[in-house]
């Protein structure tokens, strides 16, 4: 019997499916996720007490024997004479104690979740547009490294000392000494251009404020920062 491999259109349907590991895509699952629970319990009937409020009053601050009344609630429940059952008083702080209000129970009421229906169906989307987003968008490469050799050039007509380079890369870069005073900034130059790794010293070239320090592939010339203007 032969074994017949898959064709392209197979491996084409196969690789559609698949999902990336991207960190994008893995938080866009995540938030489905929790988008498509809330939506369900939005859907979920909810048996809601429905109560008619049936008497009010004024609770005072202390009973009759002087005693602070530290739950008006059950203080007003326990002295209620009218008709109908309490059950449940809500009471509220006033000048002279409390005011309050009683309930009656008279039913349920199926109800549902609106806010949680209406966030778990924005969550889905926001998820969805994150795997779409992860498995559409390239991921950030790290740039390589650049391990050729470079030159490096300081345009002293530009340069403004403000010592960024030196900060960054002290073994390559340190600013001149003055031995005479000067209204003029002493300026960078490079003491060993082998002080640090190439990458180093490119990250030190693009801080410069003005772009004085001038970098170029040894072997090749190529201006590797600045770049120069397109023309």
């Amino acid at each position: 019997m032969t074994k017949t491999e898959p064709g392209p259109d197979l491996e084409t349907r196969k690789s559609a499916f698949r999902i990336s590991k991207d960190p994008l895509v893995v938080l866009g699952l995540v938030i489905l996720v929790i988008g498509i629970v809330l939506t369900a319990y939005g859907l979920i009937p909810l048996q809601t007490a429905n109560y008619q409020q049936i008497a009010s009053g004024p609770v005072p601050i202390t009973d009759a024997a002087g005693n602070f009344i530290t739950d008006p609630s059950a203080y007003y429940q326990a002295h209620y004479n009218g008709t109908g059952s309490l059950d449940t008083v809500d009471c509220s702080p006033s000048v002279n104690g409390y005011i309050c209000y009683g309930f009656q129970f008279i039913g349920t009421s199926t109800t549902f979740n609106q806010s949680a229906r209406e966030y778990g169906f924005g969550l889905m989307v926001v998820g969805v547009l994150g795997i779409y987003g992860g498995n559409r968008l390239e991921p950030l490469k790290p740039r390589p490294k650049h391990e050729r050799p470079i030159t490096i050039r300081i345009d002293e007509d530009i340069c403004v000392a403000n010592g960024v380079c030196v900060g960054l890369a002290p073994t390559v870069f340190q600013l001149k000494k003055q031995e005479t005073p000067s209204i003029f900034a002493p300026l960078a130059y490079v003491i060993d251009p082998y002080g640090a790794d190439n990458d180093s010293i490119i990250q030190a070239a693009e801080m410069c404020p003005t772009g004085a320090i001038i970098i170029e592939d040894a072997e090749t010339g190529e201006r590797i920062h600045p770049p120069l203007p397109d023309y």
